[in-house]
């Protein structure tokens, strides 16, 4: 009998299934969309028939991703997503190892913990524990128009990306001066990132938020880095959680 782990292997790098492929395209296309897509927005896009684009959108109602507006025939995804989306961060590796010790850091500094997620050259926020009432601080994390240049959990996963990846990040970022204590140039922050994977950790020092620091540490699975966990407060915090007793304590709670 065959060993089915060592089939996919065989196969993953060279065949897809094109109506899987579709699928996850649809799905994709409904997500990122603006509200509802008619059928025929949804064929062009995929660029296939309307009859395809149909069976498709029945699938995914039938299985209940997909919703159809009685009133005029349009599609979205259902919150069915959204469950399978909160089960899969609940069972989440870095939910698993790090969530107990995201509060307890959070509670005994008062400041507001995040962990992440590194996917790519992209960030995807887990979980946040907001002790930090600040409205300002906890938006501006959020914020889709911050740059990883000038975040702290964005720095540290620049430093974890290989050169041939930092160089097509640097080629396509563009550099705004926030503040003045923004990294605006590439010697700047590969100053910086050198810096980072010497010390263990990341720090946003005002660069893109006034007031506001936020101090950002490696997660690791298996080995790897695959995430971060950062404390963000006031300014007026620097000294206290810059310190090397607090530095080391934080990565000693981190198991490192």
């Amino acid at each position: 009998m065959e060993d089915d782990s060592k089939l996919c292997s065989e196969y993953e790098y060279y065949y897809n299934i094109a109506s899987a492929v579709k699928t996850i395209q649809l799905i994709e296309l409904l997500v990122q969309g603006n509200g509802e897509l008619s059928v025929t927005e949804i064929a062009r896009a995929l660029d296939t028939h309307n009859s395809s684009a149909d069976r498709y959108l029945l699938t995914l109602q039938n299985l209940g991703y997909a919703e159809k507006n009685p009133r005029d025939g349009k599609f979205r995804m259902s919150d069915k997503l959204i469950m399978l989306n909160n089960k899969l961060i609940a069972n989440h590796p870095l939910t698993t190892k790090y969530l107990d010790v995201m509060h307890t850091l959070a509670y005994e500094f008062d400041t507001t913990a995040h962990i992440m997620s590194f996917f790519k050259n992209e960030t995807i926020t887990l979980h946040k524990d907001l002790q930090t009432h600040n409205l300002s601080f906890n938006k501006a994390f959020f914020d889709p128009t911050r740059y990883h240049y000038c975040s702290a959990p964005g720095k540290l996963l620049l430093s974890t990306l290989s050169e041939e990846d930092l160089k097509e990040y640097f080629l396509k970022v563009r550099f705004i001066k926030f503040t003045k204590n923004t990294l605006a140039s590439e010697k700047a922050v590969r100053e910086n990132l050198a810096l980072i994977r010497s010390t263990g950790y990341s720090v946003h020092d005002e660069e893109w938020l006034p007031g506001n620091l936020t101090i950002a540490f490696p997660l690791c699975l298996n080995g790897e880095i695959s995430g971060s966990l950062s404390l963000m407060c006031d300014i007026s915090m620097k000294d206290r959680m810059l310190s090397p007793s607090t530095i080391a304590y934080i990565k000693s709670k981190l198991g490192e």
